[in-house]
């Protein structure tokens, strides 16, 4: 069976649209998934928990990240999510401290860097 050149090209095209928009969508999927509000928790070095809550939502198809903290609302500065691992700053205690996120089995989990100290970092999703 011979197909026409115009045949092909529409096939190739139509191929070519679907691999463009599948990263796309799974992208979207991802979005839906991180958004809401989590519960967390950063380990100090010496074990002691300080909880928090991360709060993420779809601005102008962008994600954002806000906080809700001991001292009360904060912005997550520099808030980005690339490649599946969320990166911002949280205030703490006076400083800024990087925290470094991925998604894993239906929890963040990761790790907090800052003032010559680190640890780990996890939370799960609220309640809708």
């Amino acid at each position: 069976m011979k197909h026409s050149p115009r045949y092909l090209r529409l096939a190739l095209l139509l191929a070519a649209i679907v691999a463009l928009a599948v990263p796309c969508l799974l992208a979207q999927s991802d979005n839906e998934v991180l958004k809401g509000t989590w519960n967390m928790v950063s380990l100090t070095p010496d074990g002691d928990k300080v909880p928090f809550t991360l709060i993420i939502k779809e601005q102008d198809g962008k994600l954002t990240g806000s906080l809700k903290i001991e001292t009360g609302e904060a912005e997550a500065k520099d808030f980005t999510v690339t490649e599946g691992v969320i990166k911002f700053q949280a205030p703490y205690q006076g400083e800024y401290y990087d925290i470094e996120l991925k998604l894993v089995e239906g929890k963040l989990t990761g790790k907090w860097y800052g003032n010559g100290a680190e640890g780990d970092c996890s939370g799960t999703k609220g309640e809708a």
